[in-house]
């Protein structure tokens, strides 16, 4: 029952709902008397804002650079990707307020065609998943076997884990260079077209800072994305590759673009809360991280909150044979197994607050996110025991909690 519900009924229930989904998160933000029609395969102007991204993130990933490689797979393949990020996000976001200084009406025209903008990135992203579920079957860039499974199935897992196209790493084109920068500049596009309607807002403006913050972050933090589950185990299919393309555009930003036809009702002093809210989980959230990749820099030799890092041993199998990890159990990774996560949460929580007053929808990310993290938490851990069995079950009583000491 399980394997029908997972291959059969899952995948087109999850396509159909969340492609239609998104044009209507669109709408439900929309002003009620736009008079800009929507088009099942969006319109010039959406077309034009669609392809100069998809430009622009091919040109960020061609040019001569510094390069980083990822974890070698299990059939022994090594992804290679492009390891400037950060100049990336400063570069787009540097040239696009350059652009909206001197076409000051492109917020609102953008605003007015958002559900075009998503149309567009359904086609382009649709497209791409055939093209990938089709090279996947025919010509495969590497010999590793995969399991065959109904066709939808496949169209929505992938069919493999670091395909390229037209010379880049196709996860690092629609995650980091599409989706995310999409998220940055539709949420600044949304502050600004706010700003022309309403008036400014602190509110308004505060929530964009904290996104602009973690997303800054993120690309600062580019290449250790590289070594998470997400690039390691999820092919690119439709869970990643339409949600890069289409979801982070649309939902990711819904909290900054709800707010352009609802301001907020927030005051000066609840806004200076929230952002002090916002900047202390990045910084928790930073330091939890850094903390996982100054241990693995320095092989456990280090030392932590003061003391010497403690970490268990663990070893696993590969195809090229016996390997060995250590299992952070100092610092933050010992109080909790996924403390990351609950920074996380903290944060978007805190970019959804200045909706607050307005129901429930300018907190629909929050939602979707934890619903997501809590279902993360537990599906790498899955992945965990299988990989790591009797270590991680001990590293497991060593540190009992999930995502928050004493309760989960």
């Amino acid at each position: 029952m399980d394997d029908v519900v997972r291959h059969w009924v899952g995948p087109p229930v999850i396509m159909v709902g969340a492609t239609a989904g998104v044009q209507v998160l669109a709408w439900v933000g929309s002003d009620p008397p736009s008079t800009t029609p929507w088009t099942l395969l969006g319109n010039i102007h959406s077309w034009a804002v669609v392809t100069v991204l998809l430009v622009w993130a091919l040109l960020s990933l061609w040019v001569p650079g510094k390069e980083f490689r990822g974890p070698t797979t299990s059939f022994g393949y090594t992804p290679i990707y492009k390891a400037n990020g950060f100049q990336f996000f400063l570069v787009s976001l540097g040239a696009f307020l350059t652009f909206v200084y001197y076409f000051q009406d492109f917020p609102q025209a953008f605003f007015s065609n958002f559900h075009n903008v998503l149309s567009s990135c359904n086609v382009v992203a649709f497209v791409l998943c055939v093209y990938l579920l089709v090279k996947g079957k025919l010509w495969p860039e590497s010999a590793e076997v995969v399991e065959v499974k109904p066709l939808l199935y496949e169209f929505y897992r992938g069919m493999e884990l670091h395909p390229r196209i037209l010379g880049v790493d196709v996860k690092q084109f629609t995650n980091c260079r599409f989706g995310l920068l999409a998220w940055e500049l539709f949420v600044v596009i949304f502050f600004l077209a706010g700003w022309q309607r309403n008036g400014f807002s602190l509110a308004h403006l505060v929530c964009v800072v904290l996104q602009t913050i973690y997303l800054a972050k993120f690309y600062w933090w580019e290449t250790g994305y590289f070594n998470t589950l997400d690039i390691i185990l999820d092919r690119a299919g439709y869970y990643i590759c339409w949600g890069c393309l289409v979801y982070v555009p649309s939902l990711y930003t819904f909290s900054s673009y709800y707010l352009v036809v609802n301001p907020p009702l927030v005051s000066e002093t609840g806004a200076v809360f929230i952002l002090v809210l916002g900047l202390v989980a990045i910084a928790l959230n930073y330091r939890v991280d850094w903390e996982k990749e100054y241990f693995r820099a320095h092989d456990g030799k280090c030392e932590l909150w003061g003391r010497p890092a403690t970490f268990i041993q663990a070893q696993y199998t590969t195809t090229s044979g016996l390997r060995y990890s250590k299992l952070l159990t100092s610092g933050f990774w010992g109080v909790a197994r996924h403390l990351n996560y609950t920074f996380e949460l903290t944060l978007a929580l805190a970019w959804c607050l200045p909706g607050l007053g307005h129901g429930i929808l300018p907190f629909l990310y929050f939602i979707f996110l934890t619903v997501l993290l809590v279902h993360r938490v537990f599906r790498d851990e899955e992945k965990c025991q299988a990989k790591y069995g009797e270590a991680w079950d001990r590293y497991c009583r060593e540190v009992p909690y999930r995502m928050i000491p004493l309760v989960f």
